[in-house]
Order: structure tokens, then sequence, then C-alpha cells
């Protein structure tokens, strides 16, 4: 009976002493062991952006909206040189040789006329009815070349519906100019004025596809490096921050003049630092 006792009193004793100790705890897992040990499927999560690469991101989109406002009051200062006098003298000058041939073809049947005159009387009627039939067609002629033809007003219109933010409207008013018949220098500019509207809407694609076929096209053009600033622009804006390096460097290779060399500067120091960044 007392070892019976004493037994007890030993296995009471053990399972005390047992429950008193404190099992000891694992090392703590920090976050970036936790990642690295977890399965490379698991591992993609979003992590929020910090507080410095917000405004990093804050200040590089102003920088680039005073870019686009820069640009757009230099394609504005080139709208108003071009709806003046150059339009016009552009605009006329294809339809100068057809006029001038139909009036030497008038004063040719002119003189004709009146040498005929002196020789037969009797045929001064019958040259007088073609004398009115050449005059007809030729006024005939100018209606279908005037309804043709690119006038002032039709390029003005376009650049008046771009600057009150109808970009839709001028879109399609810069297309029926593109339908009509006009002057080979002014093919450039009318091709630019869709992308400026393309890309005040925001779509990109559109714009860039006019843009390079200036940049193709017309390297002899006035709007020839404008149009690389906006696709750099537009690049910045996409990320494509190589492309963007690539088509600002081409322009700088022809020496654009100070206030365009500015802009091209600063959207190429915004592309360097974005090139970076994507890389890192």
């Amino acid at each position: 009976m007392t070892m019976t006792i004493k037994k007890f009193w030993i296995v009471a004793f053990l399972v005390a002493l047992g429950c008193a100790q404190t099992p000891e705890k694992p090392p703590e897992v920090t976050k970036a062991q936790k990642f690295r040990n977890m399965h490379p499927e698991e591992r993609h999560i979003w992590m929020p952006p910090g507080e410095a690469e917000l405004e990093k991101r804050r200040r590089n989109q102003k920088w680039l909206d005073q870019v686009a406002a820069d640009l757009e009051r230099l394609f504005m200062g080139y709208a108003d040189i071009l709806g003046d006098e150059i339009i016009l003298e552009n605009l006329l000058r294809g339809t100068e040789p057809q006029l001038q041939q139909l009036e030497a073809r008038l004063d040719e049947s002119q003189a004709q006329h009146e040498q005929r005159v002196k020789e037969m009387n009797q045929a001064v009627q019958e040259m007088e009815g073609a004398i009115g039939e050449m005059d007809s067609d030729l006024a005939t002629l100018q209606k279908q070349q005037a309804a043709r033809k690119v006038t002032r007003d039709d390029y003005r219109l376009a650049i008046l519906l771009f600057r009150n933010g109808q970009y839709r409207k001028s879109i399609a008013a810069f297309k029926r100019i593109l339908g009509k018949k006009h002057a080979p220098s002014l093919r450039d500019n009318i091709l630019f004025g869709l992308a400026s509207n393309f890309y005040k809407l925001k779509q990109y694609g559109q714009a860039l596809g006019y843009l390079n076929s200036i940049i193709r096209n017309h390297p002899k053009g006035d709007k020839w490096l404008v149009s690389h600033a906006i696709s750099g622009l537009i690049y910045n804006f996409q990320g494509q921050y190589n492309k963007a390096v690539s088509i600002l460097e081409t322009a700088l290779k022809h020496r654009p003049n100070p206030d365009l060399l500015k802009i091209i500067n600063r959207l190429l120091s915004l592309a360097k630092g974005g090139a970076v960044d994507a890389s890192s």
C-alpha cells in the first residue's frame, strides 16, 4: 500500500513538472523570408507604391502636362501662320497652270475670230457662238475647281474647331480637306491637324499613325521635327521610354529651334529617367 502511494506521488510530480514547462517558440519569420519561401506562382502580389514613388509620378505627370501645353501653343503658332497668305499661295499654286492654259486657248480663239472677221464677214456669228461656248466651259470648269479645291476658310474652320475643343468635328473638317485637291506642301499640315486632334482625344494610336506618316513622307516639311516631339510625348505617356528616347534623339540631330529644343530636352530627360526606373 505504501509502495502504491509512492508511485502515485511520483507520477503526479512528473505530470505537474511537464505542465509547468513552456514549449520553446520557433524563431519569428520576417515578411521577406516568407516571400522567399513561397512558391513562385504565389509571389505575384501587388505592392502599392510608397509616398516617395507617388510623389515622383505626380512630378513627372506635371512635367508632361506642361510639355503638352507648350507643344499645343507651338502648334497654334504654326496654324496662325498657315491660316494667312502662305495657305492661299499654296492652294492657288496647283490650279493656276490650268487656268492659264484655258486663258491661252481663249486668247487664241479670240485672235482667230478677229482674223476671220476681217476675211469672212459671214463667219462672225459662228465664231462668236464658239467663243460663247468656251466662256461657258471655262465658267463651268472654274466652278468645279472651286468645289474640289481647298479654300482658306476650309482650313480655318478646322483650326477653329480644334481651338474650341470640338475635336471630332475638327477631325471631320481636316478629313474633308484631305479628300479635296490641295497643294502637296499643305498635306503635312493637314496630317498634323488630324494627329493633334486624336492626341487631345487620347487616341494615341491614331495620333501616332498620322505623325509617323509625316516623319516618313515629309522630311522637308515644317511639321517634321514637332512630329518627333509629340511622338516622344505620347511614348512617355505610354511608358515606352526607349522609343521616346530614340525618336527624340533623332530630332536633336536636326537642330530644332530654341523653343522646340527646350521641349525635346525636357521630354528626353523624362524618358531617360523612366527607362532607368523600368529597368531597375
